[in-house]
């Protein structure tokens, strides 16, 4: 019977410039089971470059690596593209005909994108459909669109590295559906979700399942151990341990409040673009969900939540997966650095 018998099974790789992270999903069922897992924290970006490609030899040999140490089984990887390479946005187009419609959408992308047309690779997709009341009848006006559209220059990198590694990359998709895949499934509500990195955080405002707002931060995790090293002269690799250690506090770290005092500024901008997208100064959304390794930070959830009297939840991308119960433990301290390479795969399997 082989290889029908067989449970289908991918990787989701999540490549960044500090690191790699892997899991792997097998479906048998309706259920989707974690097989295995790995993840590495290194630099990969280029040291000749000064566009942030990666370096794609030691990018495979790493990728590579990291596959053997987890015991992987299957080849076929699904890879995403960080937020920061790729362009995209929500559009509003009147209801055209299917030749008319993607002319259309392409002069659109053209005026919102700072490259050439003839550099990327576009993708859209239809979101909703808009109905305006006309002589006591209802009729469809203007529809939503999500594209992206991604350098080409990055995809051919990206194809490299995974076929240095051995690996058949099945599909590249943008982080923002990825993560909304593993921390938001099939909830339409807004939702807005804070990735934070170690040098980056991006803000994503969620709505019936598709994002509408962007917005990034050159800003992240390491500016709150610069801070550990400033204030008790720590070398880097104890400022980042300290770090580590102060889960035990009993609320937000004082010494956090001027380093978080960016991230609180971003905040209030992306609920003021909403209210004023919405014209509606009372419209926010419903929560928050932080994601990324730095939000492993003590307490941030509850901290954020006082601030702007909001519901913040750190957000759990083993929600919707299979895995043993001895492995929670493990699983609820890396989720936020894994919720990117799950949802890929579990976007996959899922459909």
């Amino acid at each position: 019977m082989w290889p029908f018998a067989k449970p289908v099974s991918y990787l989701g790789v999540d490549i960044g410039s500090n690191g790699i992270k892997v899991v792997e999903l097998q479906k048998k069922g309706k259920h989707s089971f974690l097989y295995t897992y790995g993840f590495s924290d290194k630099n990969l970006l280029s040291e000749n470059d000064n566009n942030g490609f990666l370096d794609i030899d030691s990018t495979a040999e790493l990728l590579k690596n990291i596959c053997l140490k987890a015991k992987t089984t299957s080849r076929l990887a699904l890879a995403s593209l960080p937020a920061s390479t790729v362009y995209s946005a929500l559009l509003n187009i009147p209801v055209l005909k299917v030749d008319e419609k993607k002319a259309f959408i392409t002069r659109q992308i053209e005026k919102l994108i700072p490259i050439p047309l003839s550099d990327v690779i576009v993708d859209y997709k239809d979101v909703r459909r808009t109905k305006a009341k006309i002589e006591d009848k209802f009729k469809t006006q203007a529809e939503d669109v999500f594209f992206t559209a991604a350098p080409k220059k990055i995809i051919a990198s990206y194809t490299e590295i995974f076929k240095k590694a051995g690996l058949t990359l099945l599909s590249l998709e943008t982080e923002s559906l990825a993560l909304i895949a593993s921390l938001i499934g099939k909830d339409i509500s807004p939702i807005l979700i804070i990735d934070m990195g170690a040098a980056q955080t991006d803000f994503m405002l969620v709505e019936n399942g598709i994002p509408v707002l962007f917005h990034t931060l050159k800003f992240g995790g390491k500016s709150f151990t610069q801070a550990l090293q400033k204030v008790l002269g720590l070398t880097e690799a104890e400022a980042e341990q300290s770090k580590r250690d102060l889960k035990n506090e009993a609320s937000f770290p004082a010494i956090f409040n001027e380093p978080l005092s960016p991230i609180v500024e971003a905040i209030r901008y992306i609920f003021e673009l909403y209210a004023k997208q919405k014209n509606d100064t009372a419209s926010r959304p419903e929560k928050i969900i932080l994601t990324g390794g730095s939000s492993l930070l003590p307490h941030l959830d509850t901290k954020l939540g006082d601030l702007f009297n909001i519901k913040v939840y750190l957000g759990d991308p083993w929600a919707r997966v299979v895995y043993a119960e001895e492995l929670k433990p493990v699983l609820d301290a890396i989720g936020p650095r894994c919720a990117t390479s799950l949802g890929l795969a579990l976007k996959k399997i899922e459909g």
